[in-house]
């Protein structure tokens, strides 16, 4: 994968064509900053929910700056249709920024659907998701890559449900290297074209942030790996889909697809309220 080198030489170029260039300037629309939403439901699982504010593209980016954009004041509610619970903001530092608001009485449910309200800032921020059935994975295995002595793809095989549009996201944790669960390269896709199918997938390697494009793919023989296969409704899928389509169809930071980023969250925010129904495997990779 080149995206890296790619990303550095346009940021290379850029610099010498504006140093070239005394008289370039450039116009700046005033920025309306943003609430960003991450929030999820598993099966069995606490709500969570990420809270941040947008930055401007010539904002300065320092550890200043970004305290100032984490979100530590709001009120959250999640409702099941019948209970609701106010979350609770607690330190996490498998994530960052490493606040994280969870759950301590709702728990998911495979076919419920839960609703999200946030009040910050004035405002009420709100989405809803669906918590599908679990996938049920038939079969998995370690292969070779071309030309590799130790690494290596993962692949799978399942029976797709043909009596309605399914759409997954599947993530990997590599057992005493991984602190969380990391969605792989392309983590969602639609049945569209297996639809009632046996369909058969490979699985590389992703980063750990949406921030970068990893170059290493590979998984390597000898670790064991949990995988974390998810069912996800279509809203949920819609806003995963067009972000990935953003970090690994351009992969720098100077161009777009052109394509608005699919939110499920309404009110002006940015960002995504979903469900997983999420199966585990553990895999010694031989």
């Amino acid at each position: 994968m080149k995206t890296k080198k790619y990303s550095l030489l346009v940021f290379f170029y850029l610099i010498i064509f504006i140093s070239c260039n005394d008289s370039l300037e450039f116009t700046v629309e005033d920025y309306q900053q943003k609430l960003v939403v991450e929030g999820w439901i598993e099966q069995g699982q606490y709500p969570q929910v990420l809270l941040t504010r947008s930055a401007a593209y010539f904002d300065k980016i320092d550890s200043t700056s970004i305290r100032d954009l984490i979100v530590t004041t709001a009120k959250i509610t999640v409702s099941d249709g019948e209970r609701e619970e106010i979350l609770t903001l607690k330190l996490n530092e498998d994530y960052f920024p490493p606040y994280i608001y969870q759950g301590t009485e709702i728990r998911g449910e495979e076919g419920k659907s839960y609703d999200l309200k946030i009040e910050t800032g004035g405002k009420i921020y709100q989405a809803s998701t669906y918590l599908p059935k679990r996938p049920e994975v038939d079969s998995l295995w370690f292969s070779l890559a071309e030309g590799k002595d130790s690494l290596g793809i993962i692949n799978g095989r399942f029976q797709d449900d043909p009596d309605q549009d399914n759409f997954y996201r599947t993530f990997t944790r590599l057992i005493g290297i991984d602190r969380k669960y990391v969605p792989v390269y392309l983590s969602a896709t639609g049945d569209r074209f297996f639809n009632g199918k046996q369909f058969t997938f490979s699985l590389l390697r992703g980063s750990e942030s949406i921030n970068e494009v990893t170059e290493d793919v590979y998984y390597k023989k000898g670790d064991t790996v949990r995988v974390k296969v998810c069912s996800i409704d279509q809203a949920h899928f819609d806003f995963w889909r067009t972000i990935e389509r953003e970090i690994y169809t351009v992969g720098n930071p100077f161009s777009s697809t052109g394509n608005e980023v699919i939110s499920n969250v309404s009110g002006g925010a940015i960002g995504v309220w979903g469900g997983y129904g999420a199966s585990y495997y553990q895999l010694i990779l031989k």
